[in-house]
Order: structure tokens, then C-alpha cells, then sequence
């Protein structure tokens, strides 16, 4: 806007003038720049977090859901085999009762931090009555599972929901101990941002540890 001065001439903007609207603008910019960059980051932080619960709770069903089916093998002679048939503290196996013949399902996280699930339907034999050497089918569950985390995937309990002196065996006498699982599932789709992981963890009883017979 121009000025008239006491003798009726347009005069412009000193110097003075146009340096502070010049520092108001930039102050003005800066604050609406932060804001925006601040209302980005929240966005992209509650999309990360909705992924991450998107995938935690895929994962969680499916483990819950097959552990929880957990069941016995009957052998020729001898114990049956035990529900669990190997436990470390990022992967199972386990025998479950999931239709007309016992499944082999193993959980396990790959080198790329990916949740795996491996089935292997049973076959009917002579003996031992059930072999499980059918072409396995492999489904990536999930993904994105940060390493280090303070709850390991998987903790075998025994029938007082005390964790096992033992976490990583193959041993029958420790596995046929187990009576139920602590899954703590934590997934971090954005990790390079710095956003937290989120965690769903879940006790799963193995309430019907039935038998598996030919």
C-alpha cells in the first residue's frame, strides 16, 4: 500500500518497513510449515500403528486358533507322541486336530523377520500309525518382527502356567509337560520413522489334548 507524504506525493515503504513484514512473513511460514509436517507425522504414525494391529491380529488368530487344537499322536507301541514336537522361543510345532486327519503345524520366524506357517497334513499308516510327509504348505502370516523384543514369541508353561525351566527342545519328556503357551506377538511396520511396536500377547490352553489314532 502506498502513502501520501505532507505534500500529497505517493510515497512507498521504507526499508525498515519491508524488513519486518519480510521477518513476520518468515515467522508466519515457519509456524504453518511445523504444523503441517507435525499433522503428517501423526498421520503416517496411526497409519503404521493400524498396520502393525492389522497384522499382529492375523498372526494371533492363526497360532491361537491351531496351538489351541493341539492333540496327541498315537503310536504303534510305546507313549504317544506328546502334542508339541519341537519349542524354541521363536518357534513350534504342534500336532492339531484341525479336520478329518491331524495337521503338523510349525511356527517359525524366517531371516527376513516374517512370521511362517508350515502345515503338513497326516497320513494314515501301519506303523507308526501317522506320517507326515505330505507336501507341506507354507503361508507367510506375518511380517516385520522387530528382533530383541522383551517377550520372546512363544513361552511353554507346564500345568500351573509356570514357564519351563527349558524353552528350546525336542525332548518328549520335556514337551509332554507343556500345557499351554504364552504368545506375545509384537509387529513394527515403520521402524526407520521411530514409532513404537505393538504388541498383542495371549495365553493359549490347550484344553482337548485328545489323540490322534489310525
Amino acid at each position: 500500500m502506498n502513502r501520501r507524504d505532507s505534500k500529497g506525493a505517493q510515497a512507498g515503504f521504507t526499508l525498515t518497513e519491508l524488513l519486518v513484514s519480510m521477518v513476520l512473513l518468515l515467522i508466519v511460514s515457519g509456524m504453518l510449515i511445523t504444523s503441517v509436517v507435525a499433522i503428517d507425522r501423526a498421520v503416517v504414525k496411526d497409519q503404521a500403528a493400524g498396520a502393525n494391529l492389522d497384522i499382529a491380529r492375523v498372526g494371533m488368530n492363526r497360532m491361537t486358533n491351531n496351538v489351541r487344537a493341539g492333540m496327541e499322536i498315537q503310536q504303534l507301541s510305546g507313549p504317544n507322541l506328546p502334542a508339541f514336537a519341537a519349542i524354541a522361543p521363536e518357534s513350534l510345532t504342534v500336532y492339531a486336530s484341525l479336520g478329518a486327519v491331524p495337521t503338523k503345524v510349525t511356527y517359525s520366524v524366517d531371516s527376513q523377520r516374517r512370521l511362517i506357517e508350515t502345515k503338513v497334513p497326516g497320513t494314515a499308516n501301519s506303523g507308526p500309525y501317522w506320517t507326515f510327509t505330505a507336501t507341506p504348505v507354507v503361508t507367510i502370516v506375518g511380517s516385520q518382527i522387530p528382533a530383541g523384543t522383551a517377550s520372546p514369541l512363544f513361552t511353554f508353561n507346564d500345568s500351573t502356567g509356570a514357564p519351563l525351566t527349558v524353552q528350546t527342545s525336542t525332548d518328549s519328556t520335556v514337551l509332554s509337560t507343556i500345557k499351554s503357551v504364552t504368545i506375545s506377538l509384537t509387529v513394527n511396520t515403520n521402524p526407520a520413522q521411530g514409532f513404537a511396536n505393538t504388541t498383542l500377547t495371549n495365553a493359549v490352553v490347550l484344553p482337548n489334548l485328545g489323540v490322534a489314532k489310525r
